[in-house]
């Protein structure tokens, strides 16, 4: 199957993928301009492929593998989502344009949209593998952790792993895991994380109509997320327009250099810059990180 995915302007490809041809946790695989990764279709394994259509302000998407009947929409409805095409960022531009010191900034990176996990448990499982690690060893755990407990198939003559589903982590044991060296409790908090998912406790298609609050508040009882976790469920999960995570270290590192400051901000004076930001404080926070990147 292939489709067009029309793009609202601004939006540039090379900088929303940029973090997915360096960032190894995204699981493409880039070729060219092309970016492919597996994902789970009702009839068994898909292979997404995405590239810009050279002259048209559109992505070229190809499916390949089984899809089931009627689910080629929601397949476009999900890739879509992934890649933000419909996000109109130009009243964020505009809005920033009245901030002095983050207008640069911002104008840098104008076209910048995020890129988002093709599922939530994925993104959740990803974002608690990656917890007090740098990104290197996280993006190894979760190579080693794909290659344990996801299923294989096999698209252009070679073999690709799909992300583990919920089904299959859950019935794995703790010391699987650790042989792999996650540690104990992070070996816990995955596999009972998904076993709540499976025996019906928690509801992750749920959390799309839930407020930033109530997921929150959803998400916190489980043992192995913290507030940054949820955060980042938050952002990368269900890219949610608003949000401040005052206390992340990134955020606060980026202010401090951006602004010229001789002190890293705490969290209740990030909070006051945040209140001119809102109601696109994700996409400042996010160009914030970004331009952390440039300095390394």
């Amino acid at each position: 199957m292939q489709f067009q995915l029309p793009l609202i302007y601004p939006y540039s490809f090379e900088l929303t993928t940029k973090r997915l041809r360096t960032f190894e946790k995204t699981s493409f695989v880039a070729d060219g301009d092309k970016l492919s990764r597996t994902m789970h279709g009702s009839r068994g394994p898909l292979l997404c492929t995405v590239e810009p259509l050279a002259g048209e302000n559109a992505l070229r998407v190809e499916i390949e593998g089984a899809l089931a009947e009627g689910e080629a929409e929601e397949i476009k409805r999900k890739v879509a989502r992934m890649f933000s095409t419909q996000v109109d960022l130009t009243p964020f531009y505009e809005q920033m344009r009245e901030h002095p010191v983050l207008a640069p900034v911002i104008a840098e990176r104008e076209g910048l949209h995020f890129v988002l996990e093709p599922s939530l448990y994925e993104c959740v499982v990803k974002t608690i593998i990656g917890q007090q690690l740098n990104v290197s060893f996280a993006a190894t755990l979760i190579q080693r952790f794909q290659e344990l407990a996801g299923s294989k198939a096999v698209f252009r003559g070679r073999e690709w792993v799909l992300f583990p589903t919920p089904e299959q982590v859950a019935r794995l044991k703790y010391e699987e895991l650790q042989a792999l060296q996650f540690n104990r409790r992070k070996a816990e908090y995955i596999i009972d994380f998904s076993r709540k998912v499976v025996n019906g406790e928690l509801s992750l298609e749920a959390l799309w109509s839930l407020s930033d609050e109530e997921v929150l508040h959803t998400l916190l009882p489980i043992r192995g997320i913290g507030r940054w976790t949820v955060e980042c469920v938050l952002l990368f999960g269900l890219g949610r327009a608003d949000l401040l995570p005052a206390a992340d270290i990134g955020l606060r590192n980026a202010l401090k250099r951006v602004y010229g400051l001789d002190h890293q901000p705490g969290e209740e004076e990030v909070r006051q810059w945040g209140e001119s930001w809102a109601p696109y404080r994700s996409y400042v926070t996010f160009y914030l990180w970004d331009s952390l990147d440039n300095v390394k």
